[in-house]
């Protein structure tokens, strides 16, 4: 029987050390930062690493020694001699996770620039003046402020309040007893994963995350679709909406709609990218290392995580109360947003993003209440009536019958001639009879 694992959460416990143990914590740390910074290097001159499957791998051949490995490329266990093999796999992958963050950027700056060379050769071509790129690229991590995970073969967890811990002592590793403040009980269905040890300005912490452990059976859930008595919660996102909702049951009869809307959320957004674009201009070239509007796109940032948290939340409960089983979105890998101004481009594409994140916290949302998360294709779940089955939806803005235009909000049926109904909701009545198509037929 597979198992998912779903929600996480991390619990935070103060410790009580002595005087001696603390400074060992601050020697472990110190080191392991050191060690992470190594391997960042080792992955700077080895870029082809970063992007390969077996990363971990074959950065230890590059540096650890091993009776079948007796000459690395890297002297690193002269540097680091005796770490433990829980620390060096660790560091590996801090800085494995840092230099594909790096990467993925440096590709996408790649990108531009070479979009805007070909848009300089268009404007050369026309008689125009090119236009600078004056984008920096994004720098290789240097900073190094991560805290050591403690793997399964550095620690031992004693009783409920003691764990030991293992740390250098600035010559050797051993094991050390900390007590915790409060005592660690894992949660019934949940698992415990790897402590990690940060100093905080009130003194040392254990930070150790669980994570929910589902078992789902695969007959059991192949039974449920076909069930005559099935009801879906089918969701469309939504640009000036955040969602529509419907519950639907197996014949596709709907048994409750619900919408949130995303009007205040857009317009509170597009004000502080607004601010943020006209900072720019006037601004002009923006100093090197330094982050620009910092305190603007931290309310972009937790605006946007809020949303996704609210809305993930209304959809939950709103499958939970109509008793829904299982929960269906449609894929939107391929949206794009679109032209306009700079501030309205990226409220857009905020928005798309903020899509992917409602299904990620819906997913592991739905699973603590034993509700099955799934997606479908978008084809044809906006173009398809819901009444009819005919592609002849055609959209239209309200006092404008039968003129297309983008931004609609409402459709009619070029077939059966049903009209004045809600985009968003057609399209959430499509995803529903997406879903029912693939799994129920």
């Amino acid at each position: 029987m597979p198992h998912l694992r779903g929600f996480t959460k991390t619990f935070r416990y103060n410790l009580l050390m002595s005087v001696k143990v603390e400074e060992q914590a601050s020697c472990t740390t110190t080191l392991y930062r050191k060690v992470v910074s190594y391997y960042l290097q080792v992955f700077q001159d080895h870029q082809d690493l970063i992007g390969h499957s077996q990363w971990l791998k074959m950065a230890e051949n590059l540096t650890h020694r091993t009776e079948n490995n007796p000459n690395p490329e890297y002297s690193f266990d002269e540097e680091f001699p005796n770490l433990p093999s829980g620390f060096r796999r660790n560091a590996i992958a801090e800085a494995h996770g840092k230099a594909l963050a790096w990467k993925t950027s440096y590709e996408k700056w790649k990108e531009k620039k070479r979009k805007h060379e070909e848009k300089n050769q268009k404007r050369i071509t026309a008689g125009k003046k090119p236009i600078e790129f004056t984008e920096r690229p994004p720098q290789y991590p240097e900073d190094n402020d991560c805290w050591l995970s403690y793997y399964g073969t550095e620690h031992k967890w004693l009783d409920s309040n003691h764990i030991m811990l293992k740390m250098f002592t600035g010559k050797s590793y051993t094991y050390r007893k900390v007590a915790l403040l409060q005592p660690f009980v894992v949660p019934p269905g949940y698992a415990a994963g790897s402590p990690m040890l940060v100093k905080k300005p009130t003194g040392w912490e254990l930070h150790v995350p669980v994570v929910q452990v589902a078992r789902l059976d695969l007959k059991k859930t192949k039974k449920m679709v076909k069930d005559s008595s099935l009801k879906i919660c089918s969701v469309d996102l939504g640009i000036n909406r955040h969602a529509v909702m419907t519950v639907q049951d197996a014949e596709g009869r709907v048994c409750a709609a619900k919408f949130i809307s995303g009007a205040k959320d857009n317009h509170l957004r597009k004000r502080y990218l607004e601010k943020i674009v006209n900072l720019q201009v006037q601004t002009g070239v923006i100093p090197k290392g330094e982050r620009f509007a910092k305190d603007l796109w931290d309310k972009v940032s937790n605006l946007n995580d809020d949303i996704a948290h609210r809305v993930s939340r209304q959809i939950v409960d709103f499958a939970k109360h109509h008793e829904a089983k299982i929960i269906v979105f449609e894929y939107l890998g391929n949206l794009k947003p679109s032209k306009g101004t700079k501030s309205r481009y990226l409220n857009r594409r905020f928005n798309h993003w903020v899509k992917g994140r409602i299904f990620r916290y819906t997913q592991y949302k739905a699973l603590h209440e034993g509700i099955i998360t799934c997606r479908v294709s978008a084809k044809n779940t906006s173009t398809r009536c819901p009444y009819c089955g005919m592609l002849t939806i055609q959209r239209y803005n309200k006092g404008q019958s039968g003129k297309k235009s983008s931004g609609v909000d409402l459709t009619r049926c070029a077939n059966c001639g049903v009209r004045d109904v809600n985009s968003d909701f057609v399209g959430s009545l499509g995803i529903g009879a997406a879903f029912r198509l693939k799994h129920c037929s």
